[in-house]
């Protein structure tokens, strides 16, 4: 009989501490919140990136943002779009994200779209200007052969194209940005302070655990 008490007594002093371990870890848990990483699309802010002071340096002008009328796909924040004045005149300079699953795949597709595009163009400018089709000046307007596709240093990989966008894969947020504007030099310095700025907690991506 003294068996059964001791062993019943022994039960419930096992069952309260095994309780107290578990209200411990619990309220640990409660305590500890998961640090998320992302910013979703329709809460990101572009000036999270770039201030306007900061664009103004390096685009060489008086920068004004200007709200994107442009609907993008499910996940994917607004273009962040400028007006930017200059002593030449007013220019209009944008740059977007994509940090959607799959991004790196579509990046790929770009890169080598983009390049194919680049180098058929050039291709058909050349064609026309030995046929004599084209005019260095017409009409007062000046004719320019267009600019090759060029690997440039940004990011994880990056490229100019067109003579008017650049594009890249960001080396440390799961992105890939997309810069346009009328001057190669400018287009480079803006995309490396977008990847400079541009990091794994302020992506504009469905948020996620910190690494």
């Amino acid at each position: 009989m003294r068996s059964t008490v001791l062993l019943a007594a022994l039960g419930i002093a096992a069952s309260a501490c095994q309780s107290k371990s578990s209200d411990t870890a619990n309220q640990k848990t409660a305590e500890t919140p998961v640090k998320l990483a992302g910013v979703r699309a329709e809460n990101f802010k572009c000036d999270s990136i770039a201030k306007d002071d900061e664009l103004g340096t390096v685009l060489g002008g008086k920068v004004r943002a200007v709200d994107s009328a442009m609907t993008t796909p499910r996940g994917v924040a607004k273009p962040c779009t400028y007006e930017v004045i200059t002593d030449a005149g007013n220019e209009v300079w944008t740059f977007d994200f994509d940090c959607r699953d799959g991004m790196r795949q579509r990046a790929d597709a770009l890169f080598a779209q983009y390049r194919t595009d680049s180098a058929a163009m050039i291709d058909s400018y050349n064609a026309l200007a030995d046929a004599g089709g084209i005019k260095p000046n017409d009409a007062g307007v000046s004719t320019h052969a267009p600019e090759p596709a060029v690997d440039v240093n940004v990011g994880a990989r990056g490229l100019d194209h067109h003579g008017q966008g650049l594009l890249f894969v960001d080396d440390d947020a799961p992105c890939y940005v997309r810069v346009v504007g009328p001057d190669a030099q400018r287009r480079l310095a803006l995309a490396q302070l977008i990847a400079k700025n541009l990091t794994f907690a302020n992506a504009p991506m469905m948020p996620r655990p910190m690494p």
